[in-house]
């Protein structure tokens, strides 16, 4: 899952533990700078790492 193509994109998020985030990405980051793993974060002040995203849809 390439998270850059969601970056200043509205997405609901659904994560492996089953909590729903709905925000606009507006940072993301690439693996280099966190531990080889993308993540983003949600003007809501969510932070996912990849590993935590389960689904991801733009709205």
């Amino acid at each position: 899952m390439s998270l850059k193509n969601y970056y200043e994109k509205n997405v609901i998020v659904v994560t492996y533990s089953g909590k729903r985030y709905k925000g606009l990405v507006d940072i993301y980051t690439q693996p280099n700078d966190n531990g080889g793993e993308e993540a983003i974060t949600l003007d809501c002040g969510v932070w996912l790492d990849e590993s935590d995203i389960k689904t991801i849809e733009i709205i």
